[in-house]
């Protein structure tokens, strides 16, 4: 079962919310992130600073880091950015891009539903990243980045969803970057109840953002209770629900610096073993339109590549596309056997479509993979059987922010 609660975050006002919520964080560079924060001063993506987030040779200490979070934090609250919440409710979160719109639920739920497996996920996550996570929930206390899950639709659940926004929202904005975000505050105790009633019927969630975050809310919860501190805040984690048929997933596309000791030809012989190649005109519908399709740009030649074969193992994992193309010809061809880490390979996100290929394949990068997205089925079966994902399998897109609530611990 998931186990939805009510809880009394702060919540930003409508004055300040255009300021002060975040764009996608993680979406964003160092640079970008280092000149976002000199032109808004006051958003809370102030709040997050680390040490990476600063040039070479002019990073402050993890002290000096965590000293300044702290400062900004209680800068956003000295001047009434969030305002505390009058009682317990539930909370309706809808975003809006470009046509698209998924709606959800945020709430908390007991961090126990991660560690026992009812919330399931598909990342690895590493084990420095989750001690720097516990480390800011120690020092700065403060969380306001909803963890993003994914669950199957249930007609009550959206009935009941559909019903809290027929009233005005408790807050309505539109970012520069284009997302319109609407709030409904659910505070009615048989609406809650009734959510509470629906929710119990979803036996699994399905991470989709924020793994680390998870991990290390479990991580800060453990510590806690060893520390003898009984139940607290640390017991719950932030997130925000979706149905799984309203999130958009764009492909992770691929760039590779160079094709070795190989001549193209070479190359091409050896990608035929395993994928049917057709070379073709480019435009904006070669993008791949299938499962098992693929874009290919080297120079000004486009290619199409279709899998010549299924994964006959079985596995949800060896079994995406993103795994056929790292399996048979990032690694065995190009020499990339190792995905997260070798420089030769970089990753573009779908959103920036064929003009992001083309503009790294203008910076000196020889080649480019455009992918089919991963679906969310094949998300699930992976998590499902308890597997990890390749890096960079899926992007998901629009990403709740942050800056919208505040949960102190």
């Amino acid at each position: 079962m998931t186990d939805i609660h009510a809880f009394s975050p702060f919540v930003v006002t409508a004055a300040d919310a255009p300021a002060v919520v975040s764009p996608a964080y993680d979406s964003m560079s160092s640079d970008e992130r280092l000149q976002f924060r000199q032109a808004h001063p006051r958003n809370y993506i102030n709040v997050m600073r680390t040490t990476d987030d600063f040039p070479k040779g002019q990073r402050p200490t993890e002290e000096e880091v965590t000293a300044e979070n702290i400062e900004q934090l209680n800068a956003l609250r000295a001047s009434g950015a969030f305002a505390p919440s009058s009682t317990d409710a539930l909370f309706v979160y809808e975003l809006e891009i470009d046509g698209h719109r998924q709606t959800g639920i945020v709430t908390e739920i007991p961090i126990r539903e991660y560690g026992d497996g009812s919330v399931r996920k598909h990342e690895e996550t590493r084990k420095e990243h989750e001690l720097r996570l516990v480390s800011y929930l120690k020092e700065v206390g403060a969380s306001s980045s909803p963890v993003c899950l994914a669950y199957d639709g249930r007609v009550g659940i959206d009935t009941l969803v559909k019903a809290a926004t027929q009233s005005e929202p408790f807050l309505d904005f539109v970012l520069p970057d284009g997302i319109h975000q609407k709030l409904w505050q659910i505070t009615d105790e048989d609406t809650i109840a009734s959510l509470k009633a629906e929710f119990a019927q979803v036996h699994a969630t399905y991470l989709t953002d924020g793994h680390h975050r998870a991990a290390s809310t479990l991580r800060h919860a453990v510590g806690c209770h060893a520390e003898g501190r009984g139940a607290g805040p640390w017991d719950f984690l932030l997130v925000v629900l979706f149905p799984a048929n309203q999130l958009r997933v764009l492909p992770f596309n691929r760039c590779v610096r160079d094709m070795g000791e190989l001549t193209t030809d070479q190359m091409l012989k050896r990608i035929s073993e395993h994928f049917v190649v057709e070379s073709i005109e480019l435009s904006e519908r070669s993008l791949p339109s299938k499962h098992g399709e693929f874009l290919m740009l080297e120079g000004n030649q486009a290619y199409r590549l279709t899998r010549r074969f299924d994964d006959p193992s079985g596995s949800p994992v060896r079994d995406l596309d993103v795994s056929y193309l790292q399996d048979h010809l990032l690694a065995p061809i190009l020499g990339i056997n190792d995905a997260r880490g070798d420089a030769r390979l970089d990753y573009v996100t779908g959103d920036l479509g064929l003009a992001g290929l083309q503009q790294r394949l203008a910076q000196d990068w020889q080649l480019a993979f455009a992918c089919f997205p991963t679906s969310m089925e094949e998300l699930m079966a992976v998590a499902d059987a308890g597997e990890v994902m390749p890096p960079k399998s899926t992007c998901f897109d629009p990403k709740p922010r942050s800056g919208l609530f505040l949960r102190m611990s």
